[in-house]
């Protein structure tokens, strides 16, 4: 079984593979942070929840928050006796036509790499998490860079924090854009400026692409905002999970 851990800045998402089948999935907080032996009690009651014995044979780990790899790593070593292949632009096995391909983001990678494999190209990936990243395939395969935008939690969080009078709301599709008090007036102006900040971006990418794109997305809100945006064709919660994992088979294969 092929173990594939992916830390993000608010959430570790885990997911066990028999070859390219999901076996089991999981998530938890990245914070606060955890201990390699609690690292290592946890994932192990997480693989117990599953009827069937599972054995994990390979670990795979994307990560752009080290405080919690370093102690996730050790306790792949401690419980499991594993080494963890820590993901990088190397590892990808498709092109990174970057400036800097140590500068991608491991996640991203994972992204585009499950895009080339399961949608056709070219492709567009958007990623919902503490940062809103857009990543882009070319019908080649390659990836071609992207953005990387403020994350909805993120930016709302900075609004009402700066701003002493204003407060946190629920992000949700208004009634109506004309909000009629101030929590009206907040619902409206964070969902429309995300939505339509979504919906340029995908414009203008597919613009200097010069051609229609498969858009899929994947993190928290994709699938609320793909009622609201037809340009996206797919919702996948496990993209970046499968990405890692194709990333194992294709080594384990070469």
């Amino acid at each position: 079984m092929n173990l594939a851990v992916d830390i993000g800045n608010s959430i570790v998402k885990v997911g066990l593979f028999n070859q390219e089948s999901l076996v089991l999935k999981g998530r938890f907080a990245t914070h606060p942070r955890k201990e390699a032996d609690e690292w290592g009690i946890l994932l192990i009651n997480w693989i117990k929840n599953c009827p069937e014995k599972l054995k994990v044979d390979k670990v795979i780990i994307s990560s752009v928050a080290q405080s919690a790899l370093i102690p996730l790593r050790e306790a792949m070593k401690r419980y499991f006796k594993l080494i963890p292949l820590e993901l990088n632009f190397k590892l990808a096995g498709i092109p990174i036509l970057c400036d800097n391909p140590e500068e991608v983001g491991a996640d991203r990678i994972a992204n585009s790499v499950a895009a080339t494999k399961l949608y056709r190209l070219p492709a567009i990936v958007i990623d919902f998490g503490t940062a809103i990243t857009f990543d882009v395939i070319s019908p080649r395969g390659e990836y071609l860079g992207g953005v990387i935008a403020p994350g909805i939690q993120l930016a709302t969080d900075a609004l009402w924090e700066k701003a002493e009078k204003l407060f946190p709301v629920e992000f949700k599709k208004p009634l109506r854009a004309i909000g009629k008090n101030t929590e009206n007036n907040l619902i409206s102006g964070i969902f429309y400026s995300f939505l339509g900040g979504i919906k340029e971006i995908l414009a203008k990418i597919e613009e200097e692409i010069g051609e229609k794109a498969t858009v899929i997305s994947t993190g928290g809100w994709g699938k609320m905002l793909r009622k609201e945006c037809p340009r996206i064709d797919e919702v996948n919660p496990i993209l970046t999970l499968q990405g890692l994992n194709f990333i194992l088979i294709g080594l384990q294969v070469r």
